[in-house]
This record gives C-alpha cells, structure tokens and sequence, in this order.
C-alpha cells in the first residue's frame, strides 16, 4: 500500500508588502512514496512564477543559436568528420546512423560507455517542433547501443539515457542531442531508485511501480494517460520544476524494449514539449532509468524522469541552490495535479 505523506505547515510574518499587516502563508510538504524525496509548495509562490522563471528572451535565444551554428560540430554534415568513432568490433564503421540521427561516443565520458545522440539536422528547435519519428530514431539508436554494448562487456550494466537541452539545462551545444551513460555501478539517484524498489517488493510482495501506476489511474489527480502500455503522469513530489514520470511496466531494463516502448517515449516526450512549450518553458532535462541488464529480480521498470530549467534570459539565475542540490529537496511552482490537467490537452 502506498502512502501518500504530505502536511500542512504555516509561516507568520508582518510583511512590507501589506504595509506592516501581519501575513500567514500555508505551505504544503510532499514527501514521495519510494524515495522519501520531499518537495514544497507554497501558493504564493505562483505569483512570482515571473521572477523565478523569467520568459524566454526569443530574440535572445535565436540570435546564440545563429551564433553558435557556424561553429557547431554536428551541423552541415560536419559531424563526419569531427566526431569521434567507436573501435569496429563494437560498432562496424565506429558510429550509428538512423534517419537523421547519428550516434558516436563523447570526447569526455563519464563512463565505460557515454554516447551521444544528434537528434536531427537542425540546429535549434523550439519545444513544439520536436517531430514523433525524429526522436523515435533517436532513441532506436540509443537502444541499439546498449545492447551492443552488452553483448561487449556483460559486466557494464548499469545504463541511463539522458538529454539537456539548451545552456540553462546543462546542454555545451545547442543541437539537440541525447546521452547514453553506462557503467558497472548505478549512480546516486538511479542507485536509490532500484535499492528502494528492491526493498518495496521485500516488504509488500508487489512491484512499486505497478502499484504507484495503479493508484495514479485509479485517483486521477496526476495521472495523464497510457500510451501503448507506458504510463505517463505528473510527479507527486517532483525532483525538478514541472516533473512528468512515465513507467514502462513491460520492461525491466533497456534490452526488454521494443519498438513499442521507443515508439510510446517518442510520442510522449513530443507531447510534453508541447506541453512545456505551452507553459511558456525553453529548456528541459530528462533522464530515463533501466534496470540491471538481464538481471530482472521483478522489482523494478524502466522510469523516466523531465523537468524544465531556467528559460533563455541574458540575465541568467539558475534554479538550483542549496534547496535542491545540498538538501535536496525541490519547490513546486505548479502543483502536480494541476500540471497533469495542463497536459493532457497536449496528449490528444
């Protein structure tokens, strides 16, 4: 059984704003079923949406892209030439092509496996312009990697697929692009994910994930829809402003994918940049998490994980501070249930 924990507190102080009259804000804490992440929600702070996350400066972010796409490295085919190449007996010609996508390794990995993906031809895209089968190719690839990449080294078992898209998120070039991490341990947060799924179906005798999709569709507070078996809603108690989770209950890890997961993850991700694009948001981060390869215990399913980061502005401020990255814990701007009602128009 899943326990939904949240309480109430509330702050009291005279504030400047009402000249001096005393002021109560009533704060909800969200703590999440799994993991025990807490995030926080004060409705006051839907007022300052403005200031938190300035709008994207359009003209701004289009005159960096034009900038930054004489140099860019994956533009005008210039890719063939100055990216690097995997050894043959891994990838026969060193780099994976499909459509318009193109995989080659990273020239600083953080792993024993970190490739990238260029999504596409063009150099910027807005979030409403990401086509369905331009991110299926995308992610075929990435699919395609890691089994090879198993067949390689079976002890490398531990892969995430990852994406940062513009400067604000991370991102060191403007084309999109994903990221393919592997390793022989899990990281931080990907370890907490399967030792907390583990330790769930020790407890209950039933899969977490199974169980968190069941009471999301069964509620309907969050839950946003099914796309051919892969479930997609709004996080209880987000890890990143706007989080979206989508759950692959078919696929323990990434070598249970088919074409039908790579399929559902591009129709998906398509309709919730949308979906951002609509909130007014530029930018997003998503991570999607596999099981060990081949080692399914029953506990665990694929799961990804997208937010939104801070809009194109000159003036930057970033989102993160000490709130999220020493305490981590995350600020709710819009609360869960309200974010999925404003994506499931984007999911018709």
């Amino acid at each position: 059984m899943l326990e939904w924990t949240s309480w109430i507190e509330t702050a009291r102080f005279h504030s400047p704003l009402r000249n001096g009259a005393l002021e109560e804000q009533t704060i909800e804490v969200r703590r999440d079923p799994l993991t025990g992440h807490q995030s926080i929600y004060n409705p006051a702070l839907e007022g300052k949406i403005s200031i938190l996350f300035p709008p994207t400066d359009e003209a701004y972010l289009e005159e960096r892209a034009a900038a930054s796409a004489a140099a860019c490295f994956l533009c005008d085919g210039k890719w063939r030439t100055m990216t690097p190449t995997y050894p043959n007996e891994l990838i026969p010609g060193g780099r994976l092509i499909k459509g318009e996508s193109v995989l080659f390794p990273n020239l600083f990995p953080l792993g024993a496996y970190h490739a990238v993906v260029m999504v596409g031809h063009r150099h910027h895209r807005r979030l409403d312009d990401f086509p369905e089968g331009l991110l299926q190719d995308a992610l075929a690839l990435a699919v395609d990697f890691v089994r090879r990449c198993r067949a390689q080294t079976p002890e490398v078992r531990y892969f995430t697929i990852n994406a940062n898209y513009l400067f604000p998120a991370g991102a060191s070039v403007t084309h999109p692009h994903l990221q393919i991490l592997g390793g022989v341990e899990p990281g931080t947060h990907h370890r907490l994910l399967l030792e907390a799924s583990k330790a769930y179906k020790e407890r209950t005798g039933t899969r977490y994930w199974d169980d968190l999709t069941a009471s999301e569709k069964a509620t309907a507070h969050r839950y946003i829809t099914e796309i051919d078996g892969t479930h997609w809603m709004a996080a209880y108690s987000p890890m990143g402003v706007n989080e979206i989770l989508a759950v692959y209950p078919r696929a323990a890890d990434f070598s249970a994918w088919t074409e039908r997961e790579i399929q559902a993850t591009a129709v998906g991700l398509r309709n919730v940049l949308r979906g951002y694009h609509a909130l007014g948001f530029s930018t997003f981060n998503f991570s999607c998490y596999s099981g060990p390869l081949g080692a399914d215990d029953g506990s665990f399913a694929c799961v990804l994980r997208m937010v939104n980061r801070q809009n194109v502005t000159p003036h930057y401020r970033t989102d993160d501070y000490y709130f999220q990255k020493l305490l981590k814990n995350e600020i709710m701007i819009l609360r869960p249930e309200k974010l999925a009602q404003h994506m499931r128009a984007h999911f018709l």
